[in-house]
């Protein structure tokens, strides 16, 4: 499946969150969304999976092989959606006592072919791959509310990998994860464009984590798109002080991947 989002604006009790975003992502790229908080991230994702309604604008969407000419979302169902687009909140909180792996299989609701006749032994099967992924296995009996926050967040992880969507859409998904799990669920994520030629759409605040997995970063900045590119062609020092208001040392790594050290300003404190 590819994307095509064309002049997309959305606004709320009339302001203006999102301002003319046009972007398209192709099968097999990993995009890093970026940008300050309020810039509109996670509401460009909900208007993606139809949470929230465009004001004006289109999003297209088209099979391999096919120009993206079919609008999204008023041409599929809510199941068929959720059939192509997998999606990881920003936060998730569990009051009912769902086990992991009961959270985990939730993830094949959309592919039910009979809701009465409920999940088959593949359904189950690809359930448990996903939590084995995301190293669940041991925690499969346990309920959500007794996690610990990054124990959820991989729970969450598991529903999304176990939904098998074409397009894999994550609200900071490694905010609540250490540094070694962060790496992991950007390993796994660049897994899934590389070899599955999956879609990677990811809100990202860690701008290091961002260049070094992703083919292509996009910043928004109140609610406008201000740049996109490679790496190497938008984390700039310059880039970054327009977007973030930050004075940053921009270096390279040896694969030529920008990496960023946030300058503190001097004092006499």
């Amino acid at each position: 499946m590819a994307l095509e989002i064309q002049n997309l604006r959305f606004s709320w009790n009339e302001k203006e969150l999102l301002k003319s975003v046009s972007f398209s992502l192709m099968p097999g790229e990993f995009a890093g969304f970026l940008g300050p908080n309020g810039s509109g991230k996670s509401t460009f994702l909900k208007n993606i999976l139809g949470f929230l309604k465009p004001h004006n604008g289109k999003i297209l969407y088209a099979d391999a092989g096919c120009p993206a000419q079919s609008e999204f979302p008023a041409e599929l169902t809510a199941k068929e959606k959720a059939r192509r687009f997998s999606f990881v909140p920003q936060s998730a909180a569990f009051a009912a006592p769902f086990s992991v792996s009961e959270l985990a299989l939730m993830g094949r609701l959309p592919h039910l072919q009979d809701r009465w006749a409920g999940y088959t032994a593949s359904d189950r099967h690809k359930a448990l791959a996903a939590m084995e992924t995301m190293g669940l296995t041991p925690l499969a009996n346990r309920v959500m509310p007794s996690l610990s926050g990054g124990e959820t967040q991989k729970a969450v992880i598991a529903r999304c990998l176990a939904q098998e969507g074409d397009v894999i859409l994550l609200d900071e998904a490694t905010s609540g994860l250490d540094l070694n799990h962060a790496i992991e669920v950007m390993e796994l994520m660049r897994k899934k464009t590389t070899e599955e030629k999956k879609i990677v759409l990811a809100v990202l605040h860690d701008l290091n984590l961002a260049s070094q997995y992703c083919d292509r970063i996009l910043l928004l900045k109140d609610g406008e798109l201000r740049y996109q590119g490679k790496p190497e062609e938008v984390l700039t020092e310059a880039v970054i002080e327009d977007v973030y208001g930050i004075r940053a040392v921009v270096r390279v790594d040896e694969r030529g991947r920008p990496f960023v050290l946030p300058r503190r300003e001097e004092s006499n404190v």
